[in-house]
């Protein structure tokens, strides 16, 4: 997702403009060197998740920015954190939610036997996975396929999904109306 978001970016295709990425791992540190944009490490190893939280929003604060994208960001986000992004944070989630909320949603799905797989990009609440809707997708799966597979399949719907939500939030085309979405 955050590939794909960098591609678009540079390309005109998304109305935005990165700022920062954030992790709590160094993986993706050399990808996003390739786009000129600063890459922060914030380690969660060994750390509470109010201390890595605090460190976060330490970095947060040095930048002047609309949204908070979390992309392959997995962990649970506190009810205090959230709150000072009220709004603000889209979430990409590799499910058809309201299924297979949480951790492992493509091995949920296969050991369910389901026939489709989706992503969901939504609003981030204090609530895991339950917060407003922006968009979502789907991809037909079938008895063949592992939950690895699916898992591969998933991952172009996820970035379909997320991007979308993106250009229709940025174009301020999103309005939020209790825990539902309003797409002008």
């Amino acid at each position: 997702c955050l590939g794909d978001i960098l591609i678009r970016e540079n390309s005109g295709d998304l109305n935005a403009n990165v700022l920062a990425v954030v992790a709590n791992h160094e993986d993706l540190r050399e990808f996003a060197s390739k786009f000129d944009v600063p890459f922060i490490c914030v380690p969660s190893d060994g750390v509470g998740r109010e201390e890595h939280e605090k460190m976060v929003l330490n970095e947060l604060k040095k930048f002047n920015f609309d949204y908070l994208i979390l992309a392959k960001y997995m962990r649970i986000l506190s009810r205090d954190f959230v709150l000072n992004y009220e709004e603000k944070i889209i979430n990409i989630h590799h499910s058809f939610l309201p299924a297979f909320i949480g951790a492992n949603p493509y091995k949920q799905a296969y050991e369910r036997g389901v026939k489709i797989i989706g992503a969901t990009a939504h609003f981030v609440t204090e609530c895991l996975d339950e917060g407003p809707i922006i968009t979502q997708d789907v991809v037909l799966v079938n008895h063949e396929m592992d939950w690895q597979d699916m898992r591969r399949a998933g991952r172009n719907i996820e970035k379909v999904v997320l991007t979308r939500a993106l250009d229709l939030v940025f174009d301020e085309r999103v309005f939020v109306y209790k825990n539902k979405t309003v797409i002008f």
